[in-house]
């Protein structure tokens, strides 16, 4: 099998096994949509059963779903995931790759746009010295020592930008080009899939139905447009407006103190990687405070020089890097309002403290709408209020009921309207 998906594969899956697939390779696809350290995930290995069939479900989910937002997202993903395969193929390998495609090509059913110039290009490249010429760093940036003949209408991406010589209607695709076009094949080939509207009754299959649920549960983790920007260290300050008030309390309290109690930090951590800080820039943001002294009353007595070994385990696997490898993930709002310490502000802060970070005065009717909720232990409608009242939004795209609120969400809500 081929990470081109030009053919599905056949046979029989237990549905159980099917949502593990689907959910790993969306966890994968997350890390490298957010350019994150590849983690090994055997459901994702190149060219394997489950990793053609996590594709192909996906795609029959993308299309069912029909959400804008989650195709881009899984569209760059596979995209990317592609392009970082193919730049890791040495040239025994690139050759395996495309006898492979070669042989799919001469069996495929289809008429595929993609399948003629693929083949064009397969073939020069299942030579070997071609093969060794293109992975080596002889073929820089403007090589042309090998050159493909397309017609125009197969790379009208590279004819639109001017970036290959055009001769009669012909394309000349010289070799330094030639990664980048099998990828631009590559994408072409998954839109013109994801292109394709009906699928039959398979939208009402209930084992259908109960993996597109499961998706759906994912997509507010790694919707395009929340994950689009990778969070710096030295931006939080600036992005920590469209904080929730938890996540600012904690935020100031950090800036204030250079410290939290652990499952301060803890917390914290989980939310920043969830808006899009990269491991790297999460070692830096909590080196640059727990190098400080600390000041004021705090419950920590741990430090960076005396730690460091310690702190950077801890952040690394919450990102799924160390020991079990689980690749951790920020709770909603009721998870954070068990805590006893500085949780939700709603629930467990004094009035003065809690108009104090939400920026309110006595005379805003919008308190008397917060203790209202308050006094029936509605802590989450409260946040929710709080937000479509401060920043006249409606948060019915992004959020059913309070169950499903979480800070990630707030953020995102919140960040969108800043923008």
């Amino acid at each position: 099998m081929s990470f081109f998906y030009l053919t599905p594969v056949k046979g029989d899956l237990p549905v159980h096994l099917l949502e593990t697939i689907i959910l790993k390779r969306l966890e994968f696809l997350k890390i490298i949509y957010r350019k994150q350290d590849i983690v090994y995930n055997e459901y994702v290995v190149e060219g394997s059963l489950y990793d053609s069939v996590g594709h192909y479900m996906l795609c029959i989910i993308v299309i069912l779903l029909n959400n804008l937002d989650f195709t881009n997202f899984f569209t760059k993903a596979e995209e990317f995931l592609f392009k970082y395969r193919l730049n890791t193929l040495v040239a025994y390998d690139l050759r395996c790759f495309v006898k492979k495609l070669l042989r799919i090509i001469r069996k495929h059913p289809h008429s595929l746009l993609c399948l003629d110039p693929l083949n064009i290009l397969c073939q020069h490249l299942i030579l070997k010295h071609v093969a060794q010429h293109v992975c080596s760093d002889a073929c820089c940036t403007n090589c042309s020592l090998h050159t493909i003949k397309v017609h125009f209408k197969h790379c009208l991406a590279f004819i639109a930008r001017r970036q290959v010589p055009l001769e009669h209607s012909v394309a000349h695709i010289p070799c330094s080009k030639w990664k980048l076009y099998l990828t631009v094949l590559f994408k072409d080939n998954l839109k013109n899939r994801l292109s394709r509207t009906n699928l039959g009754n398979i939208k009402h299959d209930p084992r259908i139905v109960d993996l597109m649920s499961l998706v759906c549960k994912e997509i507010p983790s790694i919707n395009n447009r929340w994950s689009i920007n990778i969070v710096k260290n030295n931006e939080v300050d600036d992005i920590c407006k469209s904080f929730p008030p938890c996540m600012l309390n904690l935020h100031r309290s950090l800036r204030n103190k250079h410290r939290l109690s652990h499952n301060q930090r803890f917390s914290y951590s989980l939310f920043l990687k969830d808006i899009g800080m990269p491991v790297e820039e999460a070692i830096t943001f909590w080196r640059t405070e727990y190098q400080q002294a600390p000041s004021g009353n705090h419950n920590c007595c741990h430090n960076w020089q005396n730690d460091e070994k310690k702190f950077v385990y801890g952040i690394r696997h919450l990102y799924g890097l160390e020991g079990g490898k689980k690749n951790y993930s920020s709770g909603n709002c009721s998870h954070f309002q068990s805590f006893t310490e500085g949780s939700c502000p709603f629930k467990s802060f004094d009035n003065e403290s809690m108009m104090q970070i939400l920026n309110i005065k006595n005379i805003d009717p919008m308190l008397s709408q917060i203790k209202d909720f308050q006094e029936q232990k509605q802590y989450t409608s409260a946040c929710m209020m709080y937000l479509q009242k401060r920043l006249h939004c409606i948060l019915n795209d992004i959020c059913d009921s309070s169950f499903n609120f979480s800070p990630v969400k707030y953020y995102f809500a919140s960040r969108n309207i800043h923008l």
